[in-house]
């Protein structure tokens, strides 16, 4: 316990020293921590930029599902196609409601939460017929009663569908917040009211909260949604356009790849296919798209961390030149304290406090600026940016700041401060230094 005391007042006792040193040269010591501000601040802001943009995009992976699996025609990760033509993708048999049911009664909770169809087409004109108001490419999708318990659905007006409009093709519709803005001006004055997609007309019976652009163009905002089977009965519409899914939702406590693999199973049994028949069908899951862009971001962050270091060395170099000239400007008081009995590491432990306090100034400058910037971005793109991105500065990157800050003082004062220590006590008091 005492060790520790005497270890503490003696890193207390340096950094004061230290404080008092670099109070004594300012210009000196503020060029100093420029250079390392500027290494941190690279370093720091590539990695925020980094994880903002990390975040952002599984944020918006996130709405398909984190513990949900689709069942479709195409892989989402493609296959060798020396192996599995294109053309064998072509001729499978899209997923049927009956399928649906039928893999329903094969998965039973708790294996699973719920299963849903979905199924989406591409609206060539959606009117509003009290103006003629009209937009086109819109995004509608046919979905099951269960649908709504894997996506979530915040409603601003209105409620969703009833089991009587989904089983008999009803004529009603949900919107997103975009469409009924701009079809209606207010989102609250479309409720209620008819709209008609392509020869369709539908009764708006729920409007959606307002969520956001997604970075992958599947925000809620501009869709429209029916019951299935009435896109099912639409005319002059062939199944594959559809692109029909089955929606599975995992169960508590069970991983999606342990679901995967229960569907692949099951989706055999409903299609009666021999053990060495090949799949025709496509277990998909969003970790996929998850797993290669967390291998992806590593080596961003790997790239980023090799850019920002060349400006963290140039500053270090920076403070280590500052170091030599402190330990020669002070090598006759070096001198006197080691003939006042102070011991190698006691010098040593002295400059190297002093480089590190140097560093860590200095990493206090650039997380500063790194928040400034932060901020002003933040500012400018709420007005600015159609993705509402948002500059995240993460408590993670400001401990990396922190860190590299430290490791700087360390390696750029060691050489000083081992020079420092190994002076002769009579040489360095003659010193004219």
């Amino acid at each position: 316990m005492k060790s520790f005391a005497r270890f503490f007042y003696l890193l207390t006792e340096n950094a004061r020293m230290a404080l008092h040193s670099l109070y004594a040269h300012k210009l000196r010591s503020i060029l100093s921590v420029t250079g390392i501000s500027i290494g941190i601040f690279s370093i720091v802001m590539v990695y925020t930029l980094i994880d903002s943009f990390e975040m952002k995009i599984k944020d918006s992976l996130s709405s398909y599902g984190k513990n949900v699996v689709y069942v479709e025609v195409f892989p989402w990760e493609s296959d060798d196609k020396k192996t599995y033509p294109w053309w064998k993708y072509i001729n499978r048999p899209d997923p049927t409601p009956a399928e649906m049911k039928a893999l329903q009664k094969l998965m039973q909770p708790p294996l699973i939460q719920d299963i849903a169809f979905l199924m989406s087409y591409n609206v060539k004109r959606l009117v509003n017929p009290q103006n003629a108001l009209t937009m086109t490419s819109i995004s509608a999708n046919g979905i099951t009663y269960n649908y709504q318990y894997i996506q979530d659905f915040l409603f601003l007006h209105g409620r969703y569908f009833t089991t009587l409009e989904t089983d008999n093709a009803q004529q009603v519709a949900i919107i997103g917040y975009n469409l009924s803005k701009q079809l209606y001006g207010n989102p609250e004055m479309a409720l209620g009211k008819k709209i008609r997609m392509d020869n369709q007309n539908l009764t708006i019976v729920g409007v959606l909260q307002q969520e956001g652009e997604s970075m992958f163009q599947n925000s809620m905002d501009d869709k429209l949604f029916i019951p299935y089977q009435l896109l099912d009965q639409m005319a002059g519409i062939s199944s594959r356009s559809y692109e029909p899914k089955m929606v599975i939702k995992a169960g508590e406590n069970i991983s999606i790849d342990a679901l995967a693999s229960e569907v692949k199973g099951c989706m055999r049994t409903v299609r009666r296919l021999s053990p060495d028949a090949e799949d025709n069908f496509a277990v998909n899951k969003v970790t996929f798209f998850m797993d290669y862009l967390r291998d992806f971001f590593k080596q961003v962050n790997l790239f980023g961390l090799i850019i920002g270091g060349f400006s963290l060395v140039v500053g270090g170099f920076g403070v280590a030149n500052i170091m030599f000239v402190s330990v020669k400007e002070r090598t006759n008081l070096i001198g006197v304290q080691k003939a006042l009995g102070a011991k190698g590491y006691h010098i040593l432990q002295q400059f190297l406090t002093e480089a590190v306090v140097l560093c860590l100034l200095g990493g206090i400058v650039g997380l500063a600026f790194v928040m400034l910037v932060s901020q002003l971005g933040n500012y400018i793109l709420q007005n600015t940016d159609e993705f509402n991105f948002n500059i995240i500065v993460t408590h993670e990157n400001v401990f990396y700041g922190v860190v590299f800050s430290i490791l700087t003082g360390i390696v750029s004062g060691l050489i000083p401060a081992w020079f420092a220590s190994r002076l002769p006590p009579v040489e360095a008091i003659r010193s004219n230094s």
